[in-house]
Order: C-alpha cells, then sequence, then structure tokens
C-alpha cells in the first residue's frame, strides 16, 4: 500500500468536500442511517486521525469503529469496511476478515466488499469459513485456492475451472486471455474442449459490467438515467446541456437502483421528462415545453417524497435544470420556464 498516508489524507478532504455539498444543513441526530451523512463522515475523520497521528489513541479508535460496525453500522456496510480496511493495512488480517465480512452482511451485492473479502481470507486462512459462508462465498473461496493453484504453477484442478464455469465466473474470452489463461492451458486439450462447451456466456462485456458497477454505485441512479454520464460522454446528457455550456455531473458510493433490461438501462421518468424538454427547446414550442416541464417538475416532486437522499439528489437536478434554462444557449427558446423554478 504504496504513499498509503498520503493517499488516506487525500481521501479525506474528498470525502468530506462531498459531504458538505451533499448534506443538508440540519443532518440527521442518528450519524449511522446515512453513510455518507455528515456525522458519519465526521466520526470518521476522527477516527482516521487518531489512527494516524495519536500513537496512544489508535486503539481506542479501532476499538470505537469496531463497535460501531457491529452494533450501529447502515445496512450500507461502509464503516464495516473501512474497519476492515484499516485492519488489512495494519496487517491485522483475522480482524479485517471479519470487518469485511460484516460488510458484506450489511451489503451483499457490493463487489469491492466481495474482493477484499476474499483478500482477507487469503491472508487470514480463513478460506474454509468463507467458502462454507455463503453461496459467494463458496465461489469467491474456489477462485482464491484455484489463484493458488495457478501461482504456484501446480496443476490445476478441472473440478474448480467447472465449479467456476457453472457459476458464470469464466467466459472463452477470459479463459483465452485474462488472468487464468495459462493456467487453463496447463488442463489436457480434451479437458479444455470439455469445459469451453459448458460455458453460457460468451458473449459477456466486462466493460457493460464495468458500467452497471458503477451506475449501481452511484446515488443518481435511484432518480436520473445516469448511462450517459459513466459512459464517458461528458456529462452532457446528464441532464440535457449544450458541450460547453453549464453543466453538473455529481457521484458518490451509495447503493444505486438500477435496473437491466437486455443489456440496457430502462430509463427514469424524470429524465424521460427532461428530455422532452430538450426537444421544446429545439422547436421553441411553447405549450409542449410547458406540459414537459410540468412532467419534469412532477416527477421533482414524486423523487422528494422517497426519502432524504432523493430529495436532496431532485433539489440538485432541480437547481441543474434552472442553471441550464437560465444560461445554456441550447434553451434560449424556452427561457421563460426558469422563472418556474
Amino acid at each position: 500500500m504504496h504513499n498509503i498516508d498520503g493517499d488516506m489524507r487525500s481521501f479525506v478532504v474528498l470525502i468530506f468536500a462531498l459531504s458538505l455539498w451533499f448534506c443538508s444543513s440540519e443532518p440527521e441526530k442518528n450519524p449511522n442511517r446515512d453513510p455518507y451523512s455528515l456525522e458519519t463522515l465526521l466520526f470518521l475523520e476522527e477516527v482516521l486521525l487518531d489512527v494516524w497521528e495519536n500513537p496512544s489513541a489508535k486503539e481506542d479508535a479501532m476499538s470505537r469503529l469496531r463497535y460501531v460496525c457491529r452494533t450501529k453500522d447502515t445496512d450500507d456496510g461502509y464503516l464495516c469496511y473501512m474497519w476492515g480496511l484499516l485492519e488489512y493495512q495494519r496487517g491485522n488480517y483475522n480482524e479485517s476478515y471479519a470487518g469485511f465480512r460484516k460488510a458484506l452482511e450489511k451489503n451483499p451485492n457490493d463487489t469491492l466488499y466481495k474482493n477484499m473479502l476474499r483478500l482477507s481470507a487469503e491472508k487470514s486462512g480463513n478460506l474454509a469459513d468463507l467458502k462454507a459462508h455463503s453461496y459467494d462465498g463458496e465461489v469467491l473461496a474456489s477462485l482464491s485456492e484455484l489463484d493458488k493453484q495457478c501461482k504456484e504453477e501446480k496443476s490445476p484442478n478441472i473440478s474448480t475451472f467447472q465449479f467456476l464455469i457453472e457459476r458464470g465466473v469464466f467466459t472463452k474470452e477470459s479463459l483465452k486471455r485474462g488472468s487464468f489463461s495459462t493456467c487453463f492451458q496447463k488442463l489436457e486439450p480434451n479437458e479444455q474442449i470439455s469445459l469451453q462447451k459448458q460455458i453460457r456466456n460468451p458473449n459477456l462485456s466486462y466493460k457493460e459490467r464495468l458500467y452497471a458497477d458503477q451506475m449501481k454505485s452511484d446515488p443518481f441512479t435511484k432518480i436520473w438515467d445516469t448511462s450517459s454520464y459513466h459512459r464517458g460522454e461528458l456529462g452532457k446528457e446528464m441532464v440535457g446541456g449544450t458541450q460547453g455550456a453549464v453543466s453538473a455531473t455529481v457521484s458518490s458510493n451509495s447503493e444505486g437502483n438500477l435496473s437491466l433490461v437486455s443489456g440496457s438501462i430502462r430509463p427514469s421518468p424524470m429524465t424521460e421528462a427532461w428530455r422532452k424538454v430538450k426537444l421544446t427547446s429545439l422547436s421553441g414550442n411553447e405549450a409542449q415545453a410547458k406540459e414537459a416541464f410540468k412532467q419534469f417538475m412532477t416527477e421533482v416532486r414524486i423523487s422528494k417524497t422517497k426519502g432524504k437522499s432523493e430529495a436532496m439528489m431532485a433539489i440538485a437536478l432541480e437547481r441543474a435544470a434552472k442553471l441550464l434554462l437560465e444560461q445554456d444557449p441550447g434553451y434560449s427558446k424556452i427561457r421563460f420556464l426558469a422563472k418556474e423554478l
């Protein structure tokens, strides 16, 4: 973990900058209901500063973090993940395994939590426990066992390859070019052919899987179609802006509400409403513009009733819409709608 102190300090500065924007002026009294609330981040900063800069308070800080993880952490598992990460960095791999396992219990779909649980299980000798832990745990432990066999240049176990293929871990492409390809080539030719015939997902796109993971971890995905932003399209579709003009893109790390249908993202009602507003900006049809804008504002109001985080995101998008209508040249024909905001 090269230059960990500097990197982690930079991380704390970043999360505090985000929290000051993202949190309301009256944060919740319970600091653990929102993993990115101001109170939670303040608690985490206090712990991290004690761990790095106050040797006499280091163990007490870790004890507080461990206690909060076990008794008060949110369903997100973020503080448990931080406990596991700090213990991993300190070389306390049994403790880090306990932290990552707890984090994954709270958020079983988090890919990062799964990977760190697997690595800490390897370091702590807990692969057998991981394998018995859950359906995913069996996959993660088997992957680590195969990785160990390959690194030690032992003959790979065909049954492990077969199990992981059945669970959808490997594709034809990954066995041909991936990190396990050299190991796979050590199998007998007839074994390779037999295993490749069992692969059911040869066309899996890892790029699409990455986009899906990014969108799942972006809170705005709950109310907005974030696909264009995460695909690197300059975020202009995020709020429908003209390239080079006023734009607003915000990302964070909490669970999103992603719906994948035949490999595509189902657009949110709010996104669809704003796209209609954008279309009317081209034609300048005032009646259609008013109707589309009314629909957009209806979706904003609905989002504000869904929860605190959704309400804050809806307010952010509402403000972005106001800036676009007031300043973006692409909306000059319907500039009058800014008065509604």
